[in-house]
C-alpha cells in the first residue's frame, strides 16, 4: 500500500496535470495551445520576454521541462508541507 502513499503528494497531482496537459496537445485537442501556454514555463517566458520570442524552442523540451518544473513544485510543496506538519507537533 506504499504506493498510495503516492495519492497525497503535489508532486503526483501536479506532475499528472502537466502529463495530462501535453497529453490533450500531443493528441490534437488544444488548438491554440492554449493549455500548454498555461502549464509551462517555457511558454511563459516565451511570452514575456522578445530575447526569447526570437529562438525556436523545440517542442521536446516545452514538454520536458514543464514535467520538471512541475515535478520541483510538487516537491518543494511537499518539503513545506512536511515541515509545517512536523512543526506542530
Amino acid at each position: 500500500m506504499k504506493w498510495l502513499s503516492w495519492l497525497r503528494t503535489f508532486r503526483f497531482w501536479l506532475t499528472l496535470i502537466s502529463l495530462s496537459a501535453i497529453g490533450i496537445n500531443i493528441s490534437g485537442h488544444d488548438d491554440y495551445n492554449l493549455l500548454l501556454a498555461a502549464t509551462s514555463p517555457l511558454t511563459w517566458l516565451d511570452e514575456s520576454f522578445r530575447a526569447v520570442r526570437g529562438e525556436a524552442i523545440p517542442i521536446a523540451v516545452v514538454y520536458l521541462t514543464s514535467l520538471i518544473f512541475w515535478y520541483t513544485v510538487g516537491y518543494l510543496l511537499d518539503r513545506l508541507v512536511l515541515r509545517l506538519r512536523s512543526s506542530q507537533r
